[in-house]
């Protein structure tokens, strides 16, 4: 078992632990989080070690994956807001339908975190991916799937994981 991956996940979950807790540095909090964190890691490790093969852990994609996060976060509330005015207006169209999708990601890591970030879209669904790549999104209204061809979603997980931005 490679001990370098097991480690600096464990000291990542760990971090995180503490700021879950607010930094109580306690030492039944502290005993708790690395226990957790060991496990967490192990575990990861022993269902994972396939894919975690391909990703280095290195503090540039961690920082990109982190900052993707933020950027996931305001196309949501943009998103909600969006949804929102069309259930409240009535005269806003909500025109269902469901788009072929041509994905361009490499990796089934990165097209499964892309196809998880449609789905936290408020009116965007990802509803399968075919043997082709091809995704199928459900979308509340023809504005979401012509968003859908700007590929904001698809090249931020592209940054995090090649470092490309487009």
């Amino acid at each position: 078992m490679p001990s370098k991956k097991v480690f600096s996940m464990t000291l990542f979950l760990f971090g995180f632990w503490m700021l879950l807790t607010s930094g109580n540095w306690g030492s039944t909090n502290v005993i708790m989080g690395v226990v957790v964190s060991l496990l967490v890691a192990v575990l990861a490790y022993v269902l994972m070690k396939e894919n975690l093969g391909d990703v280095e852990g290195s503090p540039a994609i961690l920082g990109r994956f982190l900052y993707s996060i933020f950027l996931l976060l305001i196309e949501i509330i943009k998103a909600n807001i969006d949804v929102a005015e069309r259930v409240l207006n009535p005269r806003l169209p909500i025109d269902p339908q469901i788009l072929k999708y041509d994905c361009h990601l490499k990796g089934e890591d990165a097209k499964t975190i892309h196809a998880n970030y449609i789905t936290l879209t408020p009116g965007t669904l990802t509803v399968d991916i075919d043997d082709e790549g091809y995704y199928y999104i459900h979308c509340l209204a023809d504005t979401h799937a012509r968003g859908m061809g700007e590929r904001v979603l698809e090249n931020m997980v592209k940054w995090v994981y090649e470092g490309v931005k487009e």
